[in-house]
């Protein structure tokens, strides 16, 4: 008689983690998520993406749960179970820094995204290529009746220390060398992560996280076992308890099996 197989809470980052360098999922990733999904594990995604971007993932590779905008929205079974807006107030004061400094800002609402300024398109292209996508089109809209999760700033490192000081009520969270993450303090994929195995009725001893950008850090350390990618910075390695092969060489598969789960 078989052992019983302990089920899993099995987490993945997108870009640079499920998807290869050339935005396409290996065979040996679909055969991966195939086997977890046959012995009963929970998947998600968990992504700095918004829905708009995350979408043809959650339908190419059939996920039901996903956390987008690095935790501030979360879905279980395609119905949306968590949610951490942005304040319009802060924003507002948040915006008005930016437009001092020319740095262009992408407002996510659950289903769209708001260009709101043009300063340097060629900056905001390259990051938005990273993700896949294109650059949103300017739109105006109202922040006191709009639900924002994030915003999307498009800066590089050298402003850093003078924007996060001066807002203590966001956190910002690097994905890109000219792209940055806004989310509410205290919000991450990880205390989302942590809401939903609370709900799910699963322990940290069953949690399982694949990633390899900063705002993976927080899951990975969250995880029983938290794994980064090999071509994670060394900084994302040290917060993993194991580091497996790249996104382009079969790292979840050979990840997976060495953990004897496929």
């Amino acid at each position: 008689m078989s052992a019983t197989v302990t089920k899993k809470m099995v987490i993945f980052d997108i870009d640079g983690t499920l998807l290869r360098s050339d935005k396409n999922v290996s065979l040996s990733t679909l055969e991966a998520l195939t086997r977890l999904r046959e012995q009963g594990h929970t998947l998600f995604l968990a992504t700095g993406r918004s829905l708009f971007y995350t979408k043809p993932v959650i339908d190419s590779l059939g996920f039901e749960n996903y956390i987008l905008c690095n935790g501030a929205i979360g879905f279980i079974n395609h119905l949306q179970k968590f949610s951490n807006e942005l304040a319009s107030e802060d924003l507002t004061s948040l915006l008005d820094r930016f437009s001092e400094l020319e740095i262009d800002a992408v407002l996510v609402t659950l289903d769209r995204l708001h260009r709101v300024s043009s300063f340097d398109l060629a900056k905001m292209k390259n990051a938005m290529s990273y993700v896949g996508g294109d650059l949103p089109p300017i739109r105006k809209m109202d922040q006191r009746k709009e639900q924002i999760y994030q915003v999307l700033a498009f800066y590089d490192q050298t402003a850093d220390k003078d924007i996060a000081s001066r807002f203590a009520d966001f956190d910002f969270v690097r994905w890109h060398e000219h792209g940055v993450d806004i989310l509410p303090a205290e919000g991450s994929k990880a205390a989302t992560i942590s809401a939903f195995a609370e709900q799910l009725a699963f322990e940290k001893k069953d949690i399982i996280s694949f990633g390899d950008g900063l705002n993976d850090r927080e899951m990975l350390q969250a995880a029983d076992v938290g794994v980064a990618m090999g071509n994670a910075s060394a900084e994302v390695k040290g917060c993993a308890d194991l580091v497996t092969d790249t996104n382009d060489n079969d790292g979840i598969f050979k990840a997976l099996r060495r953990l004897a789960l496929i």
